[in-house]
This record gives C-alpha cells, sequence and structure tokens, in this order.
C-alpha cells in the first residue's frame, strides 16, 4: 500500500515483495529491491555488472520471517526498508551521492533482546552484458586474469575490505564491510560470497556498514572502496544534503504533490551526465552503453529543469551540437564519442532549434548564440540544420517524408510518410524560433515568419480534419491515417491551432485518448492512449508497436500525457488525469521511479526514463504560459 509523506514514496507491504527503485548518479545507474538487495548496477558507459544479489538475514539464528512486514520509503538516491520482529528493530538504508561510483548500504539493529545478527551476501556477475560489451580484447583479458586470480583481502581496523580485481584495468565488485566480516567463499575469478555477524546485548543498537562499487581500475569509474567506508558519514551527508535541496513549486501543496514534483525532478537531474566534453542528458537507465543523448528526450527532458539548472540545458545544446553532421543532418541521438546514433531524423532538427529558442527566452543568456560551431556558431548550427531539414519540403511548405518504410521520428515502430502532423508542428515551430533568434537581422527574422505562418496554413489546411473534429496522424498518396495521435497535441502548445480547433482536438482527446472515458477500448483506466483508434494499415506498424495497446500503437507514454495535460492546462480545461493518472496507475504497479511507456496488456518500458519527467515541468509552469510568444514582426 503506497502513501506519500515528506516528499517520498512509501510503501507498505510483506517483506518478500519487491520494491524497485532505480537510482543514478553521474557514474552510474542502480536498482535497490525493497530488500537490502542490489539488483541493478552499472557503470556508466560500460555495462550491467551484476546477475543476482541475495542478503540472507537471520536474528538468533532464524531467518528473517518474508512475511513480516516492512515500510520502504523512496526519495531521491535513497531507499530505506524498516522492519519489526520480536528481536529485533531493522533499518537497512541504500543510497549514493551524486558523483561517486559506488553504493553504500548501512544496516541500523537495535536489539529487543539479546541478540546475535547475521547477514550474509551472496552474488553473481553478469557475464553476458560482460560479454556483449567488453571489447574483444579486453574481454580476453579478463577472463585469462580470472584463470589467475588478482582477488585478495585487507583487514583494516574495525573492517575488511575485499578486493575483486580480474586484471589491471578491471574490478568486479570491491566491497568494505564493517567486522566482524569474512569471505565465505570463492572461486577463480572473485569473491562472490561473504558475511558479517554482530552481536548485541538487550536495548542496544549497532551499524553494519557495506560500500560496494565496480568499474575499472585505470580510467574515471574507479572507486576506492576504503575511502568510501573511511568516509562514509560524508557520504551519508552528501545524498541527504541533494534530498534536501530538491526545488519545491508552490503549487506542490500536497504531500502527493511533493512526491510527484520529486520523484520526476530527481529522474530528470539523475539522468544528466557529464564525460569529458560530454554533458547532457541520458535517455534512461537502458541507454547507458553506449552513453548517448537523444536530441527529442533532451529537449523534453530540458524542460523539466531550465526553470531550476539552467546551466544543464546550455551545455546540453552545446553537446547536441557536436553530434551534428557538417552537411546538417543531425541523428536520432549523440553518442559519448560524439559520433551519430542513427543519422538523419525528421524531428531532430527542429528540436535543436527549439530548444535554443527556448533557453534563451527564458534564461535571456544570448551568449549561447555565439559559441563556437564548425568555425561557425551554434546559431549559425541551428539555422543549418532547419535548412537541411527544409530540403524535405515540396511546393504546399510541408514537409514531405519521403520512402514508404519512413520512420525516423519519434515514433520509430511506425512508417508514417508523407506528411506527418507532429513533423510539420515541429518544423513549424523551429522555423517561428529562426526568426525570434534572428531579430536584429530584420530581413532574416521577416523570411522566417513567412515561412513560418505559409507551414502554419498548410498543416491547417492540409491536416485538419473538419468532420474528425482533429488533425490526423498523417497522410499521403496511398492512405490517410485518421486516427487521433497524441503527439498532434503540440499544435495546441506552439500556436499552431487557432482556439476552436485547440478545444475541439482537446475535447477528442478526454473521448478517445482519456482510457477512463473510452468505452470502446478494454484495457481499462490506466491513462492516456498514444492513439486512438489503433493503426489500421498493419504494414505501417513493427515490433512492440505491431499489437494494440503496445508501445506508439496505444501505450501510455507518460511525457506525452504531461504535455496534453499542459495543452488542457493552457485552455482552462481540467488536467489533473492525464497529469497523475499515469503515475498513480504505475506505483500501484510497484513501477516506483517514472517509466518510458506501459499498457496493461503488455510489458512496460524502462524506468528512470529522463523524458518522463514532463509533469515537473507541468507544475513548474502552472500558469499554463511557457510556450506563448509573440512573432517578430
Amino acid at each position: 500500500m503506497a502513501s506519500y509523506r515528506d516528499g517520498a514514496i512509501v510503501n507498505e507491504d510483506a517483506f518478500f515483495e519487491p520494491n524497485y527503485y532505480d537510482i543514478s548518479n553521474n557514474l552510474l545507474t542502480a536498482q535497490f529491491d525493497g530488500r537490502g538487495n542490489i539488483s541493478r548496477y552499472s557503470a556508466i558507459n560500460k555495462w550491467d555488472f551484476i546477475g543476482s544479489f541475495f542478503n540472507v538475514m537471520t536474528l538468533n539464528g532464524k531467518p528473517l520471517d518474508m512475511y513480516v512486514s516492512k515500510k520502504v520509503t523512496m526519495i531521491g538516491r535513497r531507499q530505506i526498508i524498516e522492519i519489526e520482529t520480536e528481536d529485533a528493530l531493522l533499518a537497512i538504508k541504500q543510497y549514493a551521492d551524486s558523483k561517486t561510483n559506488a553504493i553504500f548500504e548501512e544496516f541500523y539493529i537495535t536489539a529487543k533482546k539479546d541478540l546475535i545478527f547475521e547477514n550474509v551476501i551472496n552474488f553473481e556477475q553478469n557475464i553476458a552484458k560482460c560479454k556483449e560489451n567488453a571489447s574483444i580484447s579486453s574481454l580476453f583479458g579478463t577472463f585469462v586474469s580470472h584463470i589467475h586470480g588478482q582477488k585478495r583481502i585487507e583487514d583494516k581496523d574495525d573492517y575488511l575490505v575485499i578486493r575483486n580485481n580480474t586484471n589491471k584495468r578491471f574490478y568486479f565488485f570491491d566491497i568494505a564491510i564493517t567486522k566482524p566480516a569474512k569471505p565465505l567463499g570463492s572461486n577463480k575469478m572473485v569473491y562472490s560470497h561473504f558475511g558479517a555477524k554482530l552481536t548485541l546485548i538487550k536495548g542496544e543498537t549497532k551499524k553494519l556498514r557495506i560500500v560496494i562499487s565496480a568499474g575499472t581500475a585505470k580510467d574515471f569509474s574507479y572507486f576506492d572502496v576504503a575511502k568510501g567506508y573511511e568516509n562514509f558519514d560524508a557520504y551519508a551527508d552528501l545524498a541527504d544534503e541533494y534530498i534536501a535541496q530538491l526545488p519545491c513549486p508552490k503549487v506542490c501543496d500536497t504531500q502527493f504533490k511533493k512526491a510527484y514534483f520529486n520523484s520526476l525532478y530527481n529522474c530528470a537531474v539523475s539522468m544528466y551526465k557529464e564525460r569529458g566534453n560530454f554533458k547532457g542528458f541520458l535517455a534512461g537507465i537502458v541507454y547507458q552503453s553506449p552513453m548517448r543523448t537523444y536530441f527529442r528526450d533532451s529537449y523534453w527532458t530540458s524542460l523539466a529543469v531550465i526553470k531550476y539548472r539552467p546551466e544543464l540545458v546550455r551545455r546540453q545544446i552545446l553537446t547536441l551540437s557536436k553530434g551534428i553532421n557538417k552537411n546538417g543532418k543531425c541523428p536520432s541521438a549523440v553518442r559519448y564519442n560524439f559520433k551519430n546514433w542513427w543519422g538523419d531524423h525528421f524531428d531532430s532538427p527542429s528540436f535543436f532549434a527549439i530548444m535554443l529558442y527556448d533557453y534563451v527566452r527564458t534564461t535571456k543568456d544570448e551568449t549561447v548564440l555565439s559559441e563556437k560551431w564548425r568555425g561557425k556558431t551554434i546559431l549559425d548550427a541551428a539555422v543549418k540544420v532547419v535548412e537541411k531539414l527544409a530540403e524535405n519540403v515540396d511546393e504546399t511548405g510541408l514537409l514531405y517524408k519521403s520512402g514508404e518504410f519512413n520512420c525516423r521520428d519519434w515514433c520509430d515502430n511506425v512508417f508514417r510518410n508523407g506528411y506527418c502532423t507532429y513533423d510539420e508542428v515541429l518544423f513549424a515551430r523551429a522555423l517561428f524560433a529562426l526568426g525570434a533568434l534572428n531579430k536584429d537581422k530584420p530581413k532574416i527574422a521577416s523570411s522566417y515568419m513567412r515561412r513560418y505562418n505559409k507551414v502554419k496554413t498548410a498543416i491547417n489546411d492540409i491536416l485538419w480534419d473538419t468532420n474528425l473534429g482533429y488533425y490526423v496522424n498523417y497522410k499521403n498518396d496511398n492512405i490517410t491515417e485518421d486516427n487521433l495521435s497524441i503527439d498532434t497535441v503540440i499544435a495546441v502548445l506552439f500556436g499552431i491551432a487557432d482556439q476552436e480547433k485547440s478545444l475541439s482536438m482537446l475535447k477528442k482527446m478526454e473521448t478517445l485518448l482519456e482510457s477512463k472515458n473510452n468505452n470502446e477500448q478494454r484495457a481499462g483506466d490506466f491513462g492516456v492512449l498514444s492513439v486512438y483508434p489503433f493503426y489500421k494499415d498493419p504494414k505501417a506498424v513493427v515490433h512492440k508497436s505491431s499489437y494494440p495497446y503496445y508501445y506508439h500503437n496505444g501505450g501510455d507514454w507518460p511525457y506525452f500525457s504531461a504535455i496534453y495535460a499542459y495543452a488542457k492546462l493552457s485552455m482552462g480545461m481540467d488536467y489533473e488525469y492525464p497529469l497523475t493518472r499515469w503515475f498513480d496507475y504505475n506505483i500501484a504497479e510497484r513501477n516506483f521511479t517514472p517509466v518510458e511507456f506501459f499498457s496493461p496488456p503488455h510489458e512496460k518500458g524502462s524506468l528512470l526514463q529522463a523524458w518522463s519527467s514532463t509533469g515537473a515541468f507541468v507544475l513548474s509552469y502552472p500558469d499554463g504560459k511557457f510556450f506563448d510568444t509573440e512573432e517578430v514582426k
């Protein structure tokens, strides 16, 4: 049963029930499971180190009752588990700070009677991920060194250090643990089984501390667990300070809203990474190897933080610019080494120009425009990418996505060729942005505004369906996909739809996309469908979108649910359902960090998904006017 307290998510149930909670900082992603285990651990730009992880706790020789009640509190990069038995009060605190490649665990045991507390930990490496992500030469060296073994024990004053070096480069889980402790078994590769035992008299409280780190010894990911143990309290303070400094908009006047905002804002800033000159937002926990940042994901993510951490958005813009091809083509994403990840997308160029525009108009920092890009400036880069995109414009003024199997935008499991409302609206907004950014050059500004108005007119002439009361999804010479797509809601936000059209399409979205109101769909009340009716051309959908309710074919995408909520807010409509229903549903499903996409019939997407933080943006700008602008004459 979930509740909200002091900005945290609190869940109470039996000890055996998993409460998965994902965390991330600049160097790692990890997952706590609500039972004292680390169910996932990855060093950024490397791989998942853990295959499985188990805590086996005994009190006076009796295994902890798996059905004992527990309370799990989750906020920031910290999870706390509280349990009471007839023998003891037990609290397990797991956390990370903002920039250290280590997980810190602390067990607080208060004896209700004379007590022997024992905790035995065993884990296995995720060999499959090592094979998948390590280079052949490095992997070969790793396995050769496994045969010889380089693990060792260091006995300190009050703690033990277990080193699992596989060779001079790799180390798999170094551990520092409170004494008395010892390895309980090993193999040629690592010490993967160890434990500690504490003896307490009635009324006494003792602590068992553990520091765990995995990575590569010769690079940015290395952390000395002995240093972590020696400075344990300082790292705990850093984790607490991060939580204390989470912003809280005035509109967050309930425990639910505080926890909702904290969860989403934490998700956004946790996905911000710096690695050399790469400084930007990863899309989520499954996008860290190779580490990469997406144009579209980072745009929506930036909205959640721009009010509080604008410098992160500035760095994001500069990082994206380094991935732009010299001819102006924009990929889907930019890798840590600034190589392209799936090049030439139809929404990426527009998002780059729009992000630059939103940053400048929000922060008044125009210096970013003159930052260097390929011997020119960032403003030149924005012009270059939009003009390269504009090579796809036909006589209507709209982009024409040629190729029968063109899926190069956010909806990458659906072939939407021809005129696609989503891409056209973004293109229009990008033209508007370039007009505004060139305000000190009247002729250039005026030219962009004329082009913007032409595209705006064409969108309303060609893609608006009067009978349906909304913009069609896409159309070409062979088919008009006239289902209602959630991504067309940006026409309201970006001023492409007038008030009459805006109200019409938002009311249609209430009826067709808000699952509580759609009596035809059969998945129940779970949130906002991304499209309805489902795609009618079976050749247009592939992979996860092949099935109704899945992925782009009707799944709920929390970032678009929030953007839809903001559109309703901007028009004075009730927006609570699309803003919060996805969150309520997922908490009930034990998804305690923002999810990528979901629906009842199908497997959910990844957790701690950066752009699913967009609801924090909605609460940060409650007047509904963030996107309001005036045309440059």
